[in-house]
Order: C-alpha cells, then structure tokens, then sequence
C-alpha cells in the first residue's frame, strides 16, 4: 500500500484533494499541517480524511532562544547538499520586511536546526512514496521540499503554470524531460503566438484577481478587523514564531500606519514615475515585488534590487537607458519606501516607469528585457525581444534567454544579447512541452473560493471551521476536486 505525506499549508487545499483522493484509492496518509490555532482545532478533531498520522509545524519551534547546535546544521547541511544559509536568510520573517519582531542570528539558527531535525525524523519514520504539496513559498517548505527530493522521495509540488488556468505537478522533475521533448512540426507565427500569449497570458488570471479582491475589499476588511480585534484572543503570537510580535495595538499601528505610507508613497510614484516613453534605445528592467518567493526562494542571492540596477546602468550600452518599471502588486507591501524610490531615480540612465502602465508597451519599445526571475522575461519573447535571467527557473530553459551565469561579464552578455533574434520555435516548444505536462485547473480560482468561503476574501486566516462548514465546501467544489484528485493519482504511477 502506498504511503502519502501532505503537507497542508493555510490554504489547506490539499486537505480537500486529501479527501478527493481517500475516495479513490487505498493510500496510508498522514499529514503536517502549517495553519494557526483556531483551524487547527478542526484539523486535530476531524473525521472526514482518515490519516494514519498528523503533525503541527509549530510544535517543532520550541526554546528558540536556546543555543542552536552549529554542528548538527553543519553536518545536515553537508549530508544532503542542502545550503541552508542561502535559503533561512532570505526568509522575510527574518529580514526588515518583518515589522514585528526581529530575531536574532542565534534564533534564527535555532528554528533551523529545529525544522531539519523534526523534518527528518518525520520522513524517516513515514518514508513516504510520495508528497504532495504546494510549490514552496517560505523556507521551511522549501527545507522540507529540498530534504524530501535528497531523500529520494517523489514530490508533486503543485504549481500555477506560466499560463492561464493550467497548474503542474512536480514540475521540478518533468523540467528535466525538456531538452528531449520533440514538439509537433506545427510552429506558430509570431503573429499566432502573440495572439496565443494575448488569451493565455497569466497576467489576465491575476488582474481578474485583483479586481475581484478590490470589489469585496471593504465588507471583508471590516469583518475580519471585527473578528480579530473584538472575539480573537490572538493566542498565536504565543505558539507561531511567524506572529511574534504581531498584538492587537501593533497590528493596528501598522494598519494605519501602511494606509499612510500607501497614499504618501502613491503619490510620489504618479509625480515621478513616467506612464510612457518615446521612441528610443531602451533595456528594460521590471521590479519585482519583495518579499516574494520569486525573490527569496527562486533568486536568494539577488534580492537587493537597487545593487542590480547600478550593475545594470554600468553595463548597459551608453546610447541605451534603462527602463525600471515598478510591479503593480507592490501595493500589497505598501509600496516601496520613498528613499528607495529617490536612489532609483539617482542612478545614471534609469527612467522609472509607473506601477499602472501596461508592461507591453514597454518591451514593445525595448530591444531587451533583463529580469532577476520575472515572468516578463517570459513575455518578452512573445513580442520577438529577448531577454536575460540572473536566476534559473520554470522558464529559464528557453534557449531565446540567456543566463547570465558570471557577472564580470554582464556587459558582454548584453551586447551579445542585443544582437539575438528569438526563434519562434524555442517558444513554441515551451508552450507544447508545458501543455504536455500540465491539466486544466486554476489554483487561483480555487484560492479565491477557499478565501471567500472561509477567510473573509484572504484578510483573516485564523478562523473557526465546522465538520457541516467543510463537508458543504467539499460539495459545492467536488467536480474541481475530482480533476485534482484524478491528476495526483495519475502522476502517482508514474
């Protein structure tokens, strides 16, 4: 009988695959479960996914002010090739974008060395034949999604595709099938792939997000804020080392506080940052937001923006100017600081560009894209421009992008990459090859369902959820759940 290990992070939608694929198949199952306290009391009691075994992440994080043991993270490290410190230090709990609570290096250490060793224990004593999960977002995922696949344990890591309403599973390993994949014949024009990018382009899904979150935006906000600050006893700061820090009378300080900030800062974006450019000799360079995993997951060692924009002005040819278009999500953390903005507008060469223009007309006008992990890199290529990476990721493999694999030679890199021509065959096999590995299923549908039926629309995560709540959600999603549950079974045997 095969053994499956979930682990369920807030969203908890692998819990309701868990139920989908219970239904299906016999399956020893257990579980870690990442959630706050008020959903963990459903979690501990329910009845409705029979797991051999549960775990709670934050259990594991104890004494963290007890001297953490250098040698064990030393040696873990070693043993499975795994560097820790490129992955805990990028962590957003842990850095300035934290405004709650800094830790310590040592505290740090400390809930390291505590995830690797409970993760460990519990893949040693489960040795499951397969987890599924989300594709990482924090650092203890991705500790315990890099530890699983050194273990030699098949990961489904679920995962948005570059297109609309498809998701992956264990794009990680498909990733390694590209180079061999043979596409059909059939290559678009580059009229037909921009009008294939123009209908499938994720940017769509997202902006569709948006507008929904933004039209529910009020009602919820105030019943959240009424829940958590009235009948919420906000135990969590005590037992998540996530929410230290996080009591009433702060988390209302900073609320207010970052209303402030987001209408100051707008402002100063709509008096210094151009909507649009003329015609000329342009690289563009698309910010990305911070505190993301495209940031601190995908690309570590590149998360001081501002570093990449000076290389990047001293690089670039002297008749180019360096577009730096701001991402339009970045209101989610408030903007970015008015001196951070007054540095971009300080280095040579750079023009900002505005959060609410639309990315496609500025690499329509660019003859290049350079991006630390962004997707419009990906993009670029649909327009017949091409584009360079800092970092590797699920689109890097294209051959029209070029790596940048050694700094020293950036300058070079670019001038060289001016001179490309994209091939419109690279493109198309992409798109086969992520068509051939993906199904019909928009996880950020069903995010948005789960967030409206349960969590206020995403603005209040610690809730109370009934066994009659679940098992109506479980019906009113059935047929999306059955996709999913299908999709896991299928990839299980392979």
């Amino acid at each position: 009988m095969k053994k499956i290990l979930y682990f369920i992070n807030q969203n908890f939608s692998h819990y309701l695959f868990a139920k989908s694929i219970q239904d299906k198949i016999n399956a020893e199952i257990f579980a870690i479960y990442d959630v706050t306290n008020k959903p963990r009391q459903f979690f501990e009691n329910q009845k409705i996914v029979n797991f051999e075994k549960i775990w709670f992440f934050h259990d594991f994080i104890q004494e963290i002010d007890k001297e953490p043991d250098l040698e064990f993270l030393g040696n873990f490290e070693k043993k499975y090739n795994i560097k820790l410190s490129e992955i805990v230090f990028s962590e957003r709990i842990f850095t300035d974008f934290n405004e709650f609570y800094k830790f310590s290096t040592n505290q740090i250490l400390r809930i390291l060395e505590l995830e690797c060793r409970n993760f460990e224990k519990i893949l040693n004593e489960v040795k499951p034949d397969v987890i599924f999960m989300v594709t990482p977002y924090f650092q203890h995922q991705e500790i315990f999604f890099k530890l699983s696949k050194a273990l030699g344990v098949k990961v489904l890591e679920m995962q948005m595709a570059r297109f609309s309403s498809m998701t992956t599973l264990g794009f990680s390993d498909e990733i390694k099938n590209n180079e061999k994949f043979i596409p059909n014949n059939n290559t678009r024009t580059f009229e037909e792939l921009k009008d294939f990018f123009d209908k499938k382009n994720i940017f769509i899904q997202n902006k569709n997000t948006i507008k929904k979150i933004k039209k529910t935006d009020k009602k919820n906000l105030f019943s959240a804020g009424l829940n958590y600050f009235v009948f919420s006893d906000n135990d969590n700061i005590k037992t998540h080392y996530t929410h230290y820090g996080r009591n009433k009378i702060q988390v209302l300080k900073n609320y207010l506080s970052n209303e402030l900030k987001i209408k100051r800062r707008k402002k100063f974006l709509d008096n210094n940052f151009k909507s649009n450019v003329q015609e000329g000799k342009y690289i563009l360079f698309p910010l990305q937001t911070e505190a993301e995993a495209s940031l601190s997951i995908d690309a570590p060692l590149f998360t001081n923006q501002i570093e990449i924009i000076k290389l990047l002005s001293k690089s670039i040819p002297t008749d180019y100017k360096l577009l730096v278009k701001e991402h339009p999500a970045q209101i989610s953390r408030s903007w970015r600081d008015i001196n951070t903005y007054k540095k971009i507008l300080d280095i040579p060469k750079v023009i900002p560009i505005h959060p609410e223009a639309d990315s496609r007309n500025f690499i329509k006008k660019s003859s290049l894209v350079i991006a630390i992990s962004s997707t419009v890199a990906l993009d670029a290529l649909f327009y017949e421009k091409p584009s360079m990476l800092f970092t590797k990721n699920t689109f890097s493999m294209i051959p029209s992008i070029h790596k940048i694999n050694n700094i020293n030679k950036l300058s070079e890199d670019i001038r060289m990459t001016l001179k490309q021509k994209v091939n419109p065959s690279d493109i198309e096999k992409y798109i086969q090859f992520t068509e051939s590995v993906s199904f019909n299923f928009s996880m950020a549908d069903l995010g948005n369902s789960i967030n409206d039926y349960f969590h206020y629309s995403g603005k209040f995560v610690d809730v109370n959820i009934t066994e009659d709540k679940m098992m109506k959600f479980l019906e009113k999603e059935k047929e999306v759940l059955e996709i999913v549950a299908n999709e896991h079974i299928e990839k299980m045997k392979i």
